[in-house]
């Protein structure tokens, strides 16, 4: 009986998750059944790793498609969410100091990029004038009470603002040319 819960086949079906995302091309199914087309991709997975190819999933083969498999699952995996760590009810104000806004400053340095009318910030992870003007301009956007100062759900704002405007870095958003550039290839 396995420790899951799971039928006995479920180190089977394991080992055939794993192969799957390892040596994609096999096409092998998820049948739980030790049969040839998992005997070959046994076989396929020791052919790429320098291994005797056997077909069999002796322990130093399990612990190598392991290895693999927790290589390639990061590789494939979504990216980590980035969550600004702002304590309940803490806010940045203006003229003070802190190396989240390092972040803060580049992701509204690349919406000024696409909007010219907002302020563009240096990028010095101080709450300075620029970065009060372009945190003023995105609450005011936003809908939210013009502080210029960051907290939560300034934070949350720009986090939305960012992501429609610029995208994700999955491919799925389109590419938007910079109006500040064509502005300035208009003007030369």
């Amino acid at each position: 009986m396995s420790f899951s819960g799971r039928p006995e086949y479920a180190p089977i079906h394991d080992l055939q998750t794993m192969l799957r995302t390892v040596v994609p091309e096999q096409g092998l199914s998820r049948d739980g059944i030790y049969g040839p087309e998992t005997k070959a991709a046994v076989s396929a997975f020791q052919r790429q790793r320098g291994m005797p190819e056997t077909g069999i999933t002796d322990e130093k083969t399990w612990d190598a498609l392991k290895e693999s498999y927790k290589a390639q699952e990061v590789l494939r995996a979504p990216a980590e969410p980035l969550l600004l760590i702002l304590q309940p009810g803490q806010v940045i104000r203006k003229d003070s100091e802190n190396l989240h806004l390092y972040l803060v400053q580049g992701m509204l340095l690349a919406l000024g990029r696409l909007d010219p009318e907002l302020p563009l910030p240096n990028v010095n992870g101080r709450l300075d004038a620029q970065t009060a003007a372009a945190l003023l301009w995105l609450q005011r956007l936003s809908g939210l009470e013009e502080t210029g100062e960051l907290d939560k759900n300034t934070w949350r704002h720009l986090a939305k603002q960012y992501r429609l405007m610029i995208g994700d870095g999955s491919g799925r958003y389109p590419v938007r040319r910079s109006q500040r550039a064509e502005e300035e290839a208009l003007t030369e």
